[in-house]
């Protein structure tokens, strides 16, 4: 994607709205918002939920999108060719839009519950600012930008809101290809009320890390795969409850190169 000098500026914009310490609220565009300023021919690299259960054009609710953000002002047009109208959303559209495809690492968390399904998008950039994109099953996607410090706990509370890390257990071994006939009858992941998968990337490297948390009524699972694997994944499994301080080292050792 090509990214013009007003871009650039808008994106510098929101990494220096972050402040120590605090969390600053951006902007919530909709699935057809983000699809429609992000360019309809463009891959998206987050999930669209209400758009994707819709049986309508995507073109077509994407100009409907757009008409609301003329109307409401959040987006101006800035010239027309014969075939299409030029565009130009407010920097605190534009930013959030430009750092999630410049990020040098990413952390997404992928949560399932008995009522819902969510995932928080964190894009890591220079100067260690964080940009957070938190999408619901409803199509909405909320932008906030803070410090790297914030992100640890911030997505703490998100794996586990109700707060019941104990203490660190022994790690449970099990053959990966036994762990999914075993997993509803492990102490810890057969009560889960939320399982949550956390999946890190860098820019550059071609290998991806995945851990999987299962939050429970009284506490906190870790579940991951060996560092030998085969072609088709790791060997074994590791299963084992994990404190709060292990919770929150999750991201840095996630996100380390």
């Amino acid at each position: 994607m090509r990214w013009s000098s007003s871009d650039i500026a808008a994106a510098q914009a929101v990494l220096d709205r972050a402040t120590a310490d605090e969390t600053t609220a951006l902007v919530t565009l909709t699935d057809e918002e983000v699809v429609i300023l992000d360019g309809l021919d463009n891959a998206q690299l987050v999930p669209t939920p209400w758009l994707d259960a819709q049986d309508g054009d995507r073109s077509l609710l994407g100009r409907v999108a757009l008409r609301s953000l003329l109307a409401r002002g959040l987006v101006v047009p800035t010239g027309a060719t014969d075939t299409e109208l030029g565009i130009e959303a407010t920097p605190d559209i534009t930013g959030p839009l430009v750092l999630r495809r410049t990020a040098r690492a990413l952390l997404v968390a992928h949560r399932t519950t008995s009522l819902d399904t969510s995932w928080v998008y964190l894009y890591l950039h220079e100067d260690d600012v964080v940009l957070e994109e938190e999408i619901g099953t409803s199509g909405h996607h909320t932008f906030r930008v803070y410090p790297l410090g914030s992100m640890a706990e911030r997505l703490a509370a998100y794996l586990d809101p109700a707060q019941v890390t104990g203490k660190d257990g022994t790690p449970t071994t099990i053959d990966a290809d036994d762990f999914a006939k075993r997993a509803p009858t492990l102490p810890g992941l057969a009560d889960a009320q939320a399982v949550t998968v956390l999946t890190a990337a860098r820019a550059g490297e071609d290998h991806v890390r995945t851990v999987s948390v299962y939050t429970g009524p009284s506490a906190v699972h870790l579940v991951q795969g060996s560092a030998e694997g085969t072609d088709t994944g790791p060997r074994t499994v590791d299963v084992a409850e994990i404190s709060a301080q292990t919770l929150r080292s999750l991201p840095a050792e996630m996100l380390a190169p």
